[in-house]
């Protein structure tokens, strides 16, 4: 029979009798002693498991003693009679057997509930009475008394004085068990001669006391077996004597008691002569290293040589995880460590074998304890050599790569997965603390050597029991590192992590880490922080790059967790430590600009490999979106304490990536950049007292101006002027710079001449015939002063801080390093000191300068005569007051100047009707802009025609139908509904609409969206459906369009939409341009493929590569040529199939479109060259829009996505990639070069879907009645036409419109659909309008991107050819003028 079920029947046999009448006699002594004894053996049975001693118990799986007091606690009446009755009630007042029984099972059970809550809730008759006989010589009532006020600790406030009179009679009283303990050791070791001769060794006894030995247990007649147990009695009342101390020795107040006593000294005396395998050494050495937590305690314990004593003992699993305590509370006393690291430091050795062997063994608080004390130990240069001496890194690697293989499969109990999250948060903080020790250390050896090389500023010298300031000088040690360290250099603690595989360790740790995040045991920063030491070394770097794989199967490389950790708002330490790895890899010191001719092939050899590393890994930081990430922190305001600080670290970020040549070009177009607002943010600090972090973020801010635009930013200079400063200086970096060498052939001539060398001079000329086939060119020279100096031009001693301050982007025609500024970005530290020895005789100030020359002369990289002509160029161009980007050649011999802006003749009228009679006399489009003039009048202007609603209430199952989706062609007007059905309507001309088809619904999920083939005959419908993550009810469905006449003929009117092909797992669908065989269908996982529109088979999928952009409303698209392809901003060539370039990602919905032209592809506000993958402008008003070319590509719509704040929270997962819904305002731009905005026009109403007719006259959209985005799907909607160009009569006639809009919902109509059966002005232009729509099917020409095109858009006449053919309205309905607008 089991314990448990031995406690089982004891209860059941207490219930039986404690409800037998009349009692039996040995009622309730019997069961007492019964369910005593079981307890006991439970404790033996645990005790002999050798678990550890500072777990919690209570939480601990298959625990024979947990589990057997848990049963005897879950019975409430047994706990409430041995309280209540037993133990303070009267009926058993004077029976001690029975108070006995009932306080040795309280006192074993007391660590199997909450002491503190019990203490809360029992009476204060039961706390007096513990109290009372804790102070009484009362055994063992006394002993049980002690132990269950042990765990009171609430008590120690609210019973100050009876806690110091108990605490002064138990230091008697331990005084007395030394003294029998001492007693009994020299008889059983009489030949000893330890005991006297120890430091701790003294008398322990005060000078008027007389301490006696323990009363012998024999003359205690109620320290009888059957009452105490089998155990031994004295070891128990030793124990809870210790175990009272213990819960007070944190306090102050009890602390002279325990000095006056001499405790310090007795705890050292009793270990000396006790038993290590002894129950109550364990006890001991706890209380001892509660005390050591005070540094009076500490100090005396090093002068008593207390170390010493407890590193002669003998390894003890239990004892040594005790003295792991000692260990860690000794670390937190810096006066202590550094004597142990000086004078005592024989005693490091014997520490770390025992730290290394508890991190082997089996007890998780011993293993948690050691590598506390090793983190704070690892400020000490003695603590970090030794423990590299004993081999102790593989050990920690051990420990990690356990705790990190469990994780993987977490354990259902609770308990445990907290100490496997615990031990992987404490071990991964010690590698990272040791690897800053060891990074300061390393730091302060280059110094040295270069300090005795001559060369740098003399180091601070660090003594090795002097404690490393890491967290002041961590920054400077490994800037320092990276500026000195050669690319094969030999770092061995590095090197040694690395080849335990730490590297991929730490990235495994950093996968688990995520879901403990929100948690105070995250490891995210300990590994980050760890990863930035371990890529100091540019070798090591490229790690980075390298895919891993997460525990869930998916693969992410190394830099991209990176750049999503600096991004994760609310982790502030997290970003903290993400973006100083981000530095660490990109800030690195650029040694191209470094080299030297004197160089050997291996130092040259080592120099490129490091160049190489860090383009690698900028172009690494740019393929994973590292420019948007560092971007979105500079406009960070979130958490304000920090804010400032995550700005200076991105801002700083950024300096180091814009010396790649392709992040220069980009950042420099970005509206961050070059709309000023950088500027702004150096106005004031978010939070007024990081005035000093808002400093350093200045600084950084007009080094990366520099860098970008080559402009100075002073600190005096304001906004405006700065502006146009990088206005000025980004046309003339445009500007091409061209002129005739034989300019420069005629100055070398000349100055041959003048030094004398007449043969050499002569040469030049021969060859120059000889080579281009003419004479040398003689250039007249009007007047000495008109002519550059020549002197100017080839002096060896032009200034090189003229080339260091230039833009670096005009470096790259000049023939200098593209992908570096001049300037170097860290600090002084990135500069290489050479390595060349100086004689260091006396090294006085004299000697610095001169080393420093010499530094310097072999540094300096003389210009070439390339450099100074263009330069020399440059400078003129940038002296003109209104620079232009297209100039002719420049000239040696000719002062350029750019030509003063002329003034705007020829500008097209405001007003249409002046600018329409101009055309008559020739005047192209009636003036300059004329186009665009026209476009804006009638793109600006819209006005509400005709709006269809579903009627729902003559039929269950359209109840809740809705419109979503919607599409008009010929005149037809095609709408999708919530419920998988498509209405047909047909437009009259004259309404009401009347609804000719509804379509079978397919999958019975909602129409997301219509679209019509190019040649009218196809269309398909994408529907999308609550499913889960995995979106599997997402489809498109291929429909066959029937010609119009044909189907009226056969008087089958209502057959106009045939379904062909159905095909799963698509998010949206979009028919090619030039011909109705293709349709390319984006996939979930941000994939796309390419079907057979006739077969409905897929021809091709492509997959986009790792690191994809991921954006929330992605939808591939084709180019107007359909030999490229777009999906989630990388651009493929689908007829190899091959990924051609990845677009940066700035913003998280928009995919990108291809722009009419041919060459622009626009990614939300970017428009980038398709030819040379370049950013060419940013346009602010194009964010966030999903835009929709009209049907002759002449116009862009611009639907406004919904913020990401509703995306999130109001709108279900599963459509959060449907385009929809939008805000309630669309804009219009011009779809030409620079894209202008044409207007903006607000519906009133969230707008679900937008479509327009082929003659781009009409324009109809869905509008959803609901104001929340949750009833998307579910609310009202209807179908509204709008008519392009033309205003809103009046206000009269709005509200009229609402009004009979709100009539219609209350009206009982049989139809199938209401109509608002709106009045307008002039009903016979609508009615013209619409049958001219209906005739004319053709769409016209797009409009031209480049005004020098004229020629091709005049007819034979030599008119202009119109692409619009609209009836252009003024205010008044009355009054029109008809015109041909292109």
């Amino acid at each position: 029979m089991s314990l448990i079920d031995k406690a089982n029947e004891l209860l059941s046999r207490w219930e039986k009798e404690v409800c037998t009448l009349p009692v039996p006699e040995d009622f309730p002594n019997n069961v007492l002693m019964c369910i005593a004894d079981v307890i006991d053996e439970a404790k033996d049975e645990v005790q002999k498991l050798g678990l550890d001693p500072y777990d919690d118990f209570k939480d601990i799986a298959g625990n024979v003693e947990s589990d057997l007091i848990k049963c005897i606690l879950d019975h409430d009446e047994f706990l409430e009679t041995l309280t209540s009755t037993y133990l303070t009630g009267s009926r058993y007042a004077n029976d001690t057997k029975v108070k006995i029984l009932a306080a040795r099972i309280m006192s074993s059970a007391m660590n199997g509930i909450n002491a503190n809550a019990y203490f809360k809730e029992v009476e204060e008759d039961m706390i007096d009475l513990l109290y009372r006989w804790a102070l009484a010589d009362q055994e063992p009532l006394t002993s049980y008394a002690v132990e269950m006020l042990s765990y009171g600790e609430t008590l120690c406030s609210r019973y100050h004085q009876n806690n110091m009179e108990v605490v002064s009679l138990l230091l008697q009283k331990l005084k007395g068990m030394y003294a029998s303990a001492k007693s009994e050791y020299i008889a059983a070791h009489p030949t000893t001669t330890t005991i006297g001769s120890a430091p701790w060794s003294e008398d322990t006894q005060d000078g008027t006391e007389t301490i006696t030995s323990s009363p012998d247990i024999a003359d205690n007649p109620l320290l009888d077996p059957t009452l105490v147990g089998r155990r031994n009695f004295e070891e128990f009342q030793c124990q809870a004597v210790l175990h009272f101390l213990l819960s007070l020795g944190e306090y102050q107040e009890f602390l002279g008691l325990i000095m006056k006593n001499s405790i310090l000294k007795l705890l050292l005396n009793y270990i000396s002569i006790t038993d290590i395998n002894s129950p109550i050494i364990f006890d001991i050495i706890r209380y001892l290293s509660a005390l050591l937590c005070h540094k009076k305690f500490a100090s005396d314990f090093m002068n008593y040589e207390g170390l010493q004593l407890l590193m002669d003992l003998p390894f003890n699993q239990r004892a040594s995880t005790g003295i792991s305590t000692c260990f860690y509370a000794l670390v937190f006393h810096s006066t202590v460590m550094e004597r142990l690291c000086s004078y005592t430091r024989h005693l490091i050795a014997p520490m770390m074998t025992t730290c290394l062997r508890l991190l082997k063994g089996k007890h998780e608080s011993g293993r948690s304890h050691v590598t506390l004390f090793l983190t704070f130990g690892f400020h000490y240069q003695a603590i970090i050599e030794e423990f590299d001496k004993q081999c102790g890194l593989p050990i920690f690697f051990k420990v990690l790569r356990r705790a990190v293989d469990a994780l993987k499969t977490p354990p259902e109990n609770e308990v445990e997965v907290f100490l496997l999250r615990q031990k992987m948060k404490h071990t991964c903080n010690a590698v990272r603390q040791y690897l800053a020790g060891h990074t300061v250390l390393y730091a302060e050896h280059l110094r040295r050597v270069k300090d005795h090389q001559g060369v740098g500023m003399s180091p601070q010298i660090y003594t090795n029991h002097k404690a490393l300031e890491i967290e002041d000088n961590i920054k400077t040690a490994y800037e320092y590192i990276q500026a000195n360290a050669e690319f094969d250099t030999l770092w061995k603690p590095i090197d040694d992590v690395h080849s335990l595989g730490g590297f991929e360790t730490f990235i495994q740790a950093f996968f688990l880490s995520e879901t403990f995040r929100s948690t105070r045991y995250d490891a995210s920063p300990c590994i980050i922080t760890a990863l930035t030491f371990l890529t100091i070394l540019p070798r090591y770097q490229l790690k980075l790059t390298e895919q891993y794989q997460a525990p869930n199967g998916d693969s992410h490389t190394g830099i991209k967790m990176i750049l999503q950790a600096a991004e994760s708002f609310g982790n502030i330490d997290m970003q903290r430590a993400a973006l100083s790895l981000i530095v660490v890899v990109v800030c690195g010191p650029y040694r191209a600009s470094n080299m030297n001719l004197s160089m050997t092939p291996s130092q040259y050899s080592r120099k490129n490999s490091a160049d190489d590393v860090m383009h690698k890994m900028w172009s690494a930081i740019r393929t994973n979106n590292g420019i948007k990430v560092l971007m979105s922190l500079l406009l960070t305001k979130t958490p304000i304490n920090h804010a400032d600080e995550l700005r200076m670290a991105a801002c700083k970020a950024l300096n180091g990536l814009c010396r790649s040549r392709g992040v220069r070009q980009i950042a420099s177009k970005l509206h961050l950049m070059s709309s000023g607002q950088l500027l702004a943010l150096m106005r004031e600090p978010i939070l007024p007292e990081n005035v000093e972090t808002h400093s350093k973020f200045c600084t950084y801010t007009r080094s990366l101006l520099e860098v970008l635009f080559g402009v100075s930013t002073d600190k005096a200079a304001n906004e405006p002027s700065l502006m146009n400063k990088m206005t000025k200086v980004d046309i003339v970096s445009k500007t091409p710079i061209t002129f005739n060498k034989d300019e420069i052939y005629h100055l070398l001539h000349s100055s041959l001449l003048e030094c004398g060398l007449k043969s050499t001079a002569n040469a030049l000329v021969d060859e120059v015939k000889q080579k281009l086939g003419k004479d040398l060119a003689v250039y007249p020279v009007k007047s000495e002063p008109q002519l550059p100096s020549t002197t100017h031009l080839m002096s060896p001693i032009t200034p090189c801080k003229k080339l260091v301050i230039r833009n670096a982007r005009s470096r790259v025609s000049s023939g200098c390093d593209p992908d570096v500024s001049s300037a170097n970005l860290l600090s002084p530290s990135s500069i290489r000191p050479t390595t060349s020895k100086v004689p260091q005789k006396s090294f006085g100030v004299k000697d610095h300068m001169e080393a420093l020359e010499a530094k310097t002369s072999q540094m300096y990289h003389p210009p070439s005569l390339n450099d100074l002509v263009y330069n020399f160029m440059r400078d003129q161009h940038m002296m003109c007051e209104h620079p232009m980007s297209i100039v002719p050649k420049f000239s040696l011999f000719r002062e350029h100047k750019c030509p003063d802006p002329q003034p705007q003749l020829y500008e097209a009228p405001v007003n249409v009707v002046v600018r329409h009679q101009q055309r008559l006399y020739g005047v192209p489009y009636g003036g300059r802009n004329g186009r665009y003039r026209d476009y804006k009048y009638i793109f600006s202007k819209f006005k509400p025609y005709y709006t269809l609603r579903m009627d729902n209430r003559n039929a269950e199952d359209w109840e809740n139908v809705n419109y979503t989706s919607c599409l008009t062609f010929s005149d037809y007007i095609v709408a999708g509904c919530n419920n998988g059905h498509i209405k047909v309507y047909k437009m009259t001309e004259h309404p009401p609409y009347f609804c000719v088809q509804t379509t079978e619904s397919v999958e019975c999920e909602p129409i997301t969206s219509l679209v019509l083939s190019q040649s009218s005959k196809m269309m398909v419908s994408n529907s999308t459906g609550e499913g889960d993550v995995d979106r599997p009810n997402n489809s498109c469905t291929i429909w066959g369009v029937r010609d119009p006449g044909s189907s009226t003929e056969a008087g089958n009117s209502k057959d106009l939409l045939e379904q062909r092909h159905n095909i799963q797992g698509v998010d949206h669908a979009v028919f090619s341009y030039l011909s109705d065989d293709k349709l390319l269908c984006t996939m979930p996982e941000h994939k796309s493929s390419i079907v057979d529109c006739y077969t409905g088979r897929t021809v091709t999928v492509l997959a986009n590569p790792p690191g994809s952009n991921g954006y929330y409303k992605n939808h591939a698209v084709f180019n107007f040529t359909d030999d490229l392809v777009l999906n989630d901003g990388v651009l493929w060539d689908y007829r190899t199939p091959t990924a051609i370039h990845k677009f940066d990602k700035f913003n998280n919905f928009v995919s990108g479109v291809f722009a009419p032209s041919g060459i622009d592809i626009i990614i939300n506000t970017e428009v980038w060259d398709m030819r040379t993958f370049k950013l060419l402008n940013t346009i602010n008003s194009l964010d966030n829009c999903l835009l929709k070319y009209n049907h002759s590509k002449d116009v862009m719509y611009g639907l406004s996505h919904v913020k990401q704040e509703i995306l999130d929270h109001e709108i279900s997962p599963s459509y959060k990639h449907v385009m929809g819904p939008f805000e309630s305002t669309f804009k219009t731009f011009a779809a030409n070069s620079g894209y202008p905005s044409l207007g903006t026009y607000d519906v009133g109403k969230q707008i679900v879907d937008l479509n327009f007719c082929r003659r781009d006259r009409l324009l109809v959209t869905v509008e959803s009645t609901n104001e929340e985005f949750t009833q998307l799907w579910s609310g009202g909607s209807v179908v509204k036409l709008y008519l392009v160009g033309r205003s809103k009569a009046s206000r009269d006639d709005d509200e009229e419109e609402e009004d009979e809009e709100e009539d219609d919902d209350d009206e009982d109509d049989d139809e199938d659909d209401s109509v608002d059966n709106s009045e307008f002005d002039d009903d016979e232009e609508v009615v013209s309008l619409i049958s001219e729509e209906m005739n004319d099917r053709s769409s016209n020409s797009s409009m031209s991107n480049d005004d020098e095109d004229e020629d091709e858009d005049n007819d034979s006449s030599g008119n202009p050819r119109t692409s619009l053919n609209f009836s252009v309205m003024s205010d008044s309905d009355d009054d029109h003028t008809q015109g041909r607008i292109v």
